[in-house]
């Protein structure tokens, strides 16, 4: 049997697999491993991995900066940022940052064995610590990685244009061919 005869007698079989497929995932990911999976997912995919890790660190610099500008104490800080992350990998490195801390540790050590922070932003936590002005380097971070997302973003939007203008016209290319080869082939026939 040919694709197309497995397509036309079988379709609500394979509508009804694909239904449960998309159903079932969607479950899993509100699931905590399921964030968890497509987070890790997002934040190691090739092109726009990267552009998510440096929102994320952005968004990190940012909150923690005003956390410690409004003198909240290192442990309750790293619980609010662990809350308001927005992204379950990020969430459980925090988690294990924070229980390393509470062993002792500096911030910036822990933070060594999370792949996602950078030697930049580790660096600056441990310059931060030093001299006691974490908020001003964690605002220096922010302002860093927000021109970084800002610039990356904008070099994803101008690779993205033109793979979208060939992919439009490949589609209106295949929708001419579906509506002129059966003409075509009417001309033929007509001519023979």
């Amino acid at each position: 049997m040919s694709i197309y005869g497995v397509l036309a007698n079988y379709w609500y079989l394979i509508f009804g697999i694909v239904l449960a497929l998309i159903v079932g995932l969607h479950f899993y990911f509100k699931t905590g491993n399921g964030r968890f999976v497509r987070d890790s997912f997002l934040l190691d995919m090739p092109i726009v991995g990267p552009v998510f890790t440096k929102a994320a660190l952005s968004r990190f610099a940012s909150i923690f900066a005003i956390l410690q500008t409004s003198g909240v104490p290192i442990m309750q800080s790293l619980t609010i940022l662990s809350a308001t992350m927005g992204n379950e990998a990020l969430t459980r490195a925090f988690d294990n940052v924070r229980e390393k801390i509470k062993e002792g540790a500096g911030i910036a050590t822990p933070l060594k064995s999370v792949k996602y922070f950078t030697p930049m932003v580790i660096d600056m936590l441990a310059i931060g610590e030093e001299s006691g002005k974490i908020d001003e380097m964690m605002r220096a971070v922010a302002s860093h990685y927000d021109a970084e997302v800002e610039y990356a973003v904008k070099g994803l939007s101008d690779a993205i244009t033109p793979i979208l203008i060939v992919g439009l016209a490949a589609v209106v290319g295949f929708f001419a061919l579906a509506i002129f080869m059966p003409m075509w082939d009417l001309t033929k026939m007509i001519k023979t």
